[in-house]
């Protein structure tokens, strides 16, 4: 297939009338889509779907010869679009676009696409990972973000130390959680040989997946802590998820048994949070199939910048069943004043304004 499908006619047609699986839908594009391999179609379009965790398309192409292919299109979150300032309907039926992104690895009619171009001229950047392609040379202008101003002035008024909403900076590619989760971390042989069983193109991947600490802190979504009562809750857009922090140190873990998300118990050290955090299923710490068993106990520090514009996070991991010393990574968040936790509601059909 050619690295470049300009000039090819494209009609979008709407997922759910065609029947496009659900189950389609993932939180990464590893395994499934061709990072090595980009193209460019141009068609118009007849209809969307909006959705967590990626947003559908189905794509009828034309090609120079007359013959029509079925195409799939998928590409980012209503979440990240809302994240960038696009929580609007800034495509209609009929409209004229281009699309780029990556090609199927598994020898489909299907795209991930980070780009849009818009018959204005105007580029959308779909996705975390999307930079400027069309307009790159400074031809044309990004389409331009719309946040309510409501909410940030609620949010700049009601604003407390850790205590607000803080995003991943969508202007950094790779962005931070992706640094974060490096996948060069002092492993024992026999950790090693399982994470190279790992299939990132496993079938069971696909769908809406339950996360798990400390790989939900790899997420690019918006998080906020918010007091509940002398605890704190640590509220993810990501997946709806929800982690208790107990600020009692003496606080049990009441069922006694392992969880995704584990049993976490916090302490003030000046302006910073520290949790500590067991209680974890095995389960894999990132996107590189890192196995960790039961024996892995972390902790976290959160640390505000004086300003409240930053929020720097280190994370040390002890699993001595997988690694062969603790180690330690890092990422930061950004205040984001103009954007909310929203509900995500995965796979749920969503409207834009």
């Amino acid at each position: 297939m050619n690295g470049n499908r300009t000039g090819l006619r494209v009609a979008v047609s709407l997922c759910a009338a065609c029947g496009v699986n659900t189950l389609s839908a993932h939180h990464s594009v590893a395994g499934f889509f061709n990072p090595d391999e980009l193209i460019e179609i141009e068609g118009v379009v007849t209809g969307t779907l909006w959705r967590n965790p990626h947003t559908e398309f189905e794509v009828e192409v034309t090609e120079p010869s007359g013959e029509s292919t079925m195409w799939r299109v998928e590409t980012g979150a209503i979440s990240v679009l809302r994240a960038r300032g696009l929580d609007r309907e800034f495509l209609h039926e009929g409209d004229q676009v281009k699309v780029y992104g990556l090609e199927s690895l598994r020898g489909k009619n299907e795209i991930f696409a980070y780009n849009l171009l818009l018959s204005s001229g105007a580029e959308v950047l779909l996705t975390v990972r999307s930079a400027r392609y069309f307009t790159r040379s400074g031809a044309g202008e990004l389409l331009a973000s719309v946040y309510d101003e409501e909410t940030e002035a609620a949010a700049r008024r009601d604003a407390d130390g850790i205590f607000r909403v803080w995003s991943t900076n969508l202007d950094e590619i790779p962005h931070a959680g992706a640094r974060m989760f490096h996948g060069n971390y002092p492993m024992t042989e026999e950790a090693e040989a399982k994470r190279l069983e790992w299939d990132a193109g496993d079938p069971t991947l696909l769908g809406c997946t339950e996360w798990n600490m400390p790989y939900l802190m790899f997420n690019p979504l918006p998080m906020e802590f918010v007091r509940k009562g002398e605890d704190i809750l640590l509220r993810f857009e990501e997946d709806d998820n929800e982690r208790l922090i107990y600020m009692n140190s003496d606080a049990a873990n009441a069922s006694g048994a392992n969880s995704l998300l584990g049993h976490s118990t916090g302490h003030w050290d000046d302006d910073s949070l520290v949790v500590e955090t067991d209680s974890l299923e095995p389960n894999v710490l990132d996107v590189h199939g890192t196995p960790f068993s039961s024996s892995i106990q972390l902790i976290e520090r959160f640390t505000p910048s004086e300003d409240g514009s930053r929020l720097d996070y280190r994370l040390q991991v002890t699993d001595p069943e997988t690694f062969t010393e603790p180690f330690e990574v890092e990422r930061y968040w950004i205040w984001r004043p103009e954007i909310a936790v929203h509900r995500y509601a995965c796979a749920e059909e969503q409207r834009l304004p």
